[in-house]
Formats: C-alpha cells, structure tokens, sequence
C-alpha cells in the first residue's frame, strides 16, 4: 500500500506507518487503527446536558463558510486544519462535544483531543445535520 497518497485528517501531514498504526509524522495523530472508544454521543443526550445548562464546549471543526452557513448556538469553531495549533487553548477538565456536518470530521477530532490528553470528549452522532433534523428544525441544513 502506498501511504504516501494518504494525508492526515488533522493537520495534512504525511502519515507514516509504525507497527500495525499510521501515524501523522507532523501532529503525530494515530490515524488508523481507529479505536471503538465509545465516542459518540446522540443528538437527545446532548440536548439533555444542554437543558440542564451543563458546562460542555461545542467545539465545531467544519470550515469558517460551513460555519457561517449555519452553527449550533454556542459553538467554537476550530476548523479540522487548525485543531493542532489551538489545542493548547483548550481545556482538558472540560467535557468538550465535536461537531462537524455529518460526523466523520469529529470523530477524527475527538479521537486527536483523546490522544492528546483529553478526558471528556464526545463527538456528535450524525453531526449537525442530525441535530437539525431531530433537535432544531429551524437551523439551515446544506
């Protein structure tokens, strides 16, 4: 297999193949074997810990245009290419729910913030699209 076609989904950089892992050689963000880490929270769970006004970051990782296009009240944008350099912005006590369009983008920047020290992290299942279709219908979908 030629991993040299294949770029990592945080930062771009080279991945690099180490044991049964392909790492990042810039970010150094294990890329494959993906983990079942039981990541994922659904769209009522997290409504609920919202409704209970409970202290969670919605960190939004799609690009500023996605962004600007439609966002869940509250979030932080931290587009997926950034994540590296703002992740010492973050704090890792807490509970910290990533968000992108469908969940494929998150998930890859729930695993990052898990590898790099973080406790508390979700990523939201079907993303902000399930979010509009079964929690706030009046958000834009695209």
């Amino acid at each position: 297999m030629d991993f040299d076609s294949f770029s990592c989904r945080i930062c771009g950089g080279r991945l690099v193949p180490k044991l049964n892992e392909l790492v990042c050689s810039n970010c150094r963000f294990i890329q494959h074997p993906v983990q079942d880490t039981n990541i994922r929270i659904s769209c009522e769970s997290l409504k609920k810990k919202l409704d209970n006004k409970e202290d969670v970051l919605l960190l939004d990782v799609r690009e500023k245009w996605e962004f600007d296009t439609v966002h869940m009240k509250n979030a932080k944008l931290v587009p997926m290419r950034a994540l590296k350099d703002s992740i010492k912005e973050l704090d890792k006590t807490k509970p910290i729910v990533t968000v992108c369009h469908y969940g494929e983008r998150s998930s890859y920047a729930a695993r990052y913030l898990i590898q790099n020290g973080f406790a508390n992290v979700k990523t939201l299942e079907g993303g902000l699209d399930a979010w509009a279709a079964k929690i706030d219908q009046s958000l834009r979908r695209y």
